[in-house]
């Protein structure tokens, strides 16, 4: 089967230029800053109030601090994990569908 190409003018109107990938790399990080903030968020709401708490008992064990952080994020990553996949998923279409238009 013999398939037509594009025209040349098609093809270079439609090129991958350097403003396109700017904009799916810029899109990228700025997709990557906000779904991980809810995580660090909580990592260092949790880390500030358990330093206040052993501060004012006195009780200066780094594995109780440690665990009760582990324990919050793994709370906000399964309480986010639907938002964040649905917000990933949402940029890898739209970056298929940007790549997939290109000749």
């Amino acid at each position: 089967m013999n398939i037509p190409l594009p025209s040349k003018a098609y093809r270079k109107k439609n090129a991958m230029t350097p403003q396109n990938i700017l904009d799916i790399t810029r899109e990228g990080l700025l997709l990557v800053l906000w779904i991980s903030l809810p995580v660090v968020a909580v990592a260092t709401l949790t880390a500030l109030v358990v330093a206040v708490l052993q501060a004012v008992t006195q009780v200066q064990d780094q594995s109780i601090g440690q665990s009760i952080r582990m324990i919050a994020v793994m709370v906000a990553i399964i309480a986010t994990a639907g938002w964040m996949g649905r917000d990933v998923m949402r940029f890898a279409e739209r970056a298929m569908q940007t790549l997939s238009s290109l000749p």
